[in-house]
């Protein structure tokens, strides 16, 4: 179970973040590519928000939650 202190710590390195991610940002964040990042979308392993049209977005917060759950898998 992760601290608060590490959630807290991973929300001040996103600060410059907007609270709703574009895939770009996603990307940007977990520095992954586009692929990689739409496949983990579409697996669910990353929550999406209900969008309209065809534009995905993702709360900052899931993918805060995204990297304290594999804050140690290298």
């Amino acid at each position: 179970m992760a601290s608060n202190e590490d959630k807290k710590d991973i929300a001040n390195k996103l600060r410059k973040y907007p609270p709703v991610l574009t895939v770009k940002e996603v990307c940007e964040i977990l520095h992954f590519g586009t692929t990689k990042v739409y496949g983990m979308i579409g697996n669910g392993e990353i929550k999406r928000i209900e969008h309209s049209g065809r534009h995905i977005r993702v709360l900052k917060a899931d993918v805060i939650e995204f990297l304290i759950a594999h804050k140690n898998d290298g």
